[in-house]
């Protein structure tokens, strides 16, 4: 609460004269060295470094400000500082600590509809503090170098905050761009000259000392999170008083998770685009799914839910995977900058999702709600389009709306950037017609990796022969259309509770491997979740009532293929069945906290002896589903560049029939 109202208002970089592109961070570095070094050393100086150049200071736009929104210390922003604070999160109100799990005290929304657009004006808010830091600087550097007139001022007004596209195809093998982690970075200095100065997107350092609530965590495996001993962000770190970031981990981690959060984020654009608006949007947008009903199988995903993998694959036991700490790691806006650009891409393509004011489901009308409640909202708020994203305001004094945080949208508020152009996309321009969407659309899932009719004209037509498919007469194949003949697409569809071991953990899916290959993660869906440190002695049994994580894991079709032929006995064909039960035979799972220790683990396939009672998980911890699905790929009769149509949902039961061995204690 504060003794005086003082409101500073999140207007990105308004008076910059136009719109302009957010950069990949690493295109960033290479062809825009002026606007590269200034991002470097305003980020620097909001950071507010030792070595930090000196510039005017706005209190509320410093980074330690900008990212205390997120979760931790669980106080007011200093932008919006108000007297009335009657929803306000309280560290010692029993009603706000005592409920098991119990509210959240950071602003952040997660796991509902808003997700995707309260994080767009809280990273336009750091644009704005390094953009207006940028401007101070240029006008420095040209006041002292006059030959070099009009150069920094104009890199200035050009600068957006960068992204990394953690989903490009070269992240499998590269893992994250030396410019993400190395502490020292080489810039252009005035006159020319190269400079190394201090990189700060490798860490933050709590220059003002560590927030006093501030707590060490650990995991049920014992390794400790020592958030209140560090003295700056940390990726990967196990020790109290680690020489750095364990960089090999954290490579070793990306590389092997690349592939599957390239395929998840292809699915997001292989949504047919006849679904109900508001029950597209609450797949789309968040990973708790509030509308799904238990007998829903189809799942394409969620932002939310690439998004949660991107956290757990970048912190290990450090900042980025824990959600009261994760803002203040820098990686932490280079990734929601990307998450931003996925949103700006698929409301383009699929304008007519909306969250509108709830969901209908057989003729009854449900609203959305924040379930865990936010520093600034109470459990269970309603959630509606032209509701508040606190804590961040327009310049008319205005709480940000979710409507105005869209893009091409009649209500919609100035940004004041883009994304370069990308699949025929210019996400601050309409398209054209609807027939230029779906075009889109195609290309953008192609790129990702998802492109059925390519890959059904690939696949060795023998091993595929037993794969059922709906005639073109089917219900669920749309007029024009006919199904891809003898091929399906594969998933596994995950549920999880969320507060199963009180922190951050995963779901992992492998393929056993045989004689000639070793076993290889297929992908993994995860839990990006807060520990409950609530007083409650029934809280283990009432978690169990809890929110429930939705994901995919997608199958990459040469797996399947690959299993079909090593099945193949050359001499019979396979019944649909057999291939089920030879898919769920190749699979084995692990559960695995923050830093990767497995937890607990399971054997594919139908024959799986059970595990004993006694060596199985607690039913507190063990996931809700594991199910292999799988779908039918129908295409345009006449245009075959139109986007494929998704069609004949098929559930196939579980894939861990023996049940789940507990391999560490804290899963028993």
């Amino acid at each position: 609460m504060s003794s005086v109202e003082y409101h500073y208002p999140v207007i990105g970089r308004k008076g910059t004269g136009g719109v302009f592109d957010r950069l990949p961070i690493e295109t960033l570095e290479k062809d825009y060295p002026y606007q590269f070094a200034l991002f470097i050393l305003a980020f620097t100086a909001v950071q507010r470094r030792p070595d930090a150049p000196k510039v005017m200071e706005e209190p509320a736009a410093t980074f330690m400000e900008i990212a205390s929104i997120h979760g931790r210390p669980f106080i007011e922003w200093a932008g919006d500082r108000n007297k009335d604070t009657s929803s306000d999160y309280s560290a010692t109100d029993k009603k706000d600590t005592n409920p098991v799990p119990a509210r959240f005290g950071g602003y952040c929304n997660h796991g509902a509809v808003v997700f995707p657009t309260w994080h767009r004006p809280y990273v336009m808010l750091l644009e704005q503090a390094i953009g207006n830091v940028a401007d101070q600087l240029a006008h420095d550097i040209e006041a002292n170098n006059p030959h070099e007139c009009g150069v920094w001022l104009k890199a200035a007004k050009e600068l957006r905050f960068p992204y990394w596209d953690w989903a490009e195809k070269n992240v499998s093998e590269n893992g994250l761009p030396p410019v993400l982690y190395e502490e020292r970075v080489e810039i252009v200095a005035a006159g020319g000259q190269k400079q190394i100065v201090d990189n700060p997107l490798s860490f933050f350092s709590f220059v003002d000392g560590i927030p006093s609530d501030f707590a060490d965590e650990t995991l049920r495996t014992g390794q400790v999170a020592y958030f209140s001993k560090w003295h700056r962000t940390y990726r990967y770190a196990t020790t109290a008083n680690p020489e750095g970031s364990n960089i090999d981990q954290l490579q070793k981690a990306f590389k092997a998770g690349a592939k599957d959060l390239r395929n998840k984020v292809a699915q997001l654009f292989a949504v047919n685009d006849d679904e109900d608006s508001a029950l597209a949007w609450d797949e789309f947008s968040n990973h708790t799914t509030q509308s799904k009903r238990e007998m829903d199988n189809y799942n394409s995903g969620s932002l939310e839910g690439v998004h949660d993998a991107v956290h757990t694959l970048a912190g290990g036991t450090g900042h980025m995977g824990a959600p009261d700490y994760a803002g203040f790691d820098p990686l932490f806006f280079l990734h929601h900058s990307n998450v931003d650009r996925l949103l700006a891409l698929w409301e383009w393509c699929y304008t007519e999702y909306w969250m509108d004011n709830g969901y209908e489901l057989n003729g009854k009308s449900y609203p959305w709600t924040q379930q865990l409640g936010t520093y600034a909202q109470v459990y269970n708020a309603q959630l509606l389009p032209d509701g508040p994203l606190q804590p961040f305001r327009t310049e008319q004094g205005d709480y940000w709306t979710s409507s105005q945080a869209r893009f091409l949208h009649a209500g919609a508020y100035p940004k004041y950037y883009s994304y370069p152009e990308f699949s025929g996309i210019k996400v601050d321009r309409a398209a054209m017609s609807s027939d230029e969407r779906a075009l889109a659309r195609k290309k953008v899932a192609a790129y990702y990796g998802f492109d059925p009719q390519t890959t059904a004209q690939q696949v060795a037509a023998p091993a595929w022969t037993q794969l059922p498919v709906p005639d073109k007469d089917h219900p669920a194949v749309p007029a024009g259309h006919s199904v891809i003949p003898e091929y399906r697409t594969f998933a596994v569809h995950v549920r999880l509770l969320e507060h199963a071991f009180n922190s951050s953990y995963s779901f992992q899916l492998y393929h056993k491997g045989n004689d000639n290959s070793a076993s290889q993660l297929i992908g993994s869906v995860a839990v990006f979740a807060r520990p409950d440190h609530s007083p409650c002695k029934a809280c283990t049994l009432r978690r169990e009532a809890g929110t429930v994580i939705h994901g995919i894991i997608p199958i990459p079709p040469a797996l399947i293929e690959s299993i079909m032929k090593s099945n193949a006995d050359g001499k019979t064909t396979a019944t649909f069945d057999q291939t089920l039960a030879h898919i769920k035979g190749e699979f084995f799972g692990k559960i695995v906290d923050a830093n990767g220790s497995e937890l607990a683990r399971a054997e594919g396939g139908i024959e799986t002896p059970q595990i004993p009672s006694h060596q199985t998980t607690s039913r507190n911890v063990t996931p809700i589903e594991i199910s292999l699905v799988s779908t039918a790929v129908a295409e345009h009769a006449e245009d075959k560049d139109r986007p494929i149509y998704i069609c004949d949902w098929q559930h196939h039961d579980g894939v861990f029939s023996g049940g789940w061995l507990a391999t560490h204690p804290a899963a028993a």
